[in-house]
């Protein structure tokens, strides 16, 4: 019988998810769909493998030629109010 995986951030159980992942590099943002990764049903956080981790990287550092380009629209909230 496996272990239960558990979330370091709250306790709450790890189970195996496919994600889409959001990675800055530079002042670049890249989006990363199909990412095998463990994901806490309690919090949401997201565990990456050091293997898919690893993957990711080498991605970047290459700079093959992307799946496909996406337009994202970007918007800003006004400032906070200062009291």
């Amino acid at each position: 019988m496996r272990a239960a995986k558990i979330c370091a951030e709250c306790g709450g159980t790890l189970k195996m998810e496919i994600v889409t992942h959001t990675q800055p590099w530079g002042t670049q943002l890249y989006r990363f769909e199909n990412v095998p990764a463990l994901v806490c049903a309690q919090c949401g956080h997201v565990w990456l493998s050091a293997e898919v981790s690893q993957m990711i990287d080498d991605i970047l550092q290459k700079q093959p030629k992307p799946k496909k380009y996406e337009r994202v629209p970007v918007f800003s909230l006004p400032e906070p109010m200062k009291a």
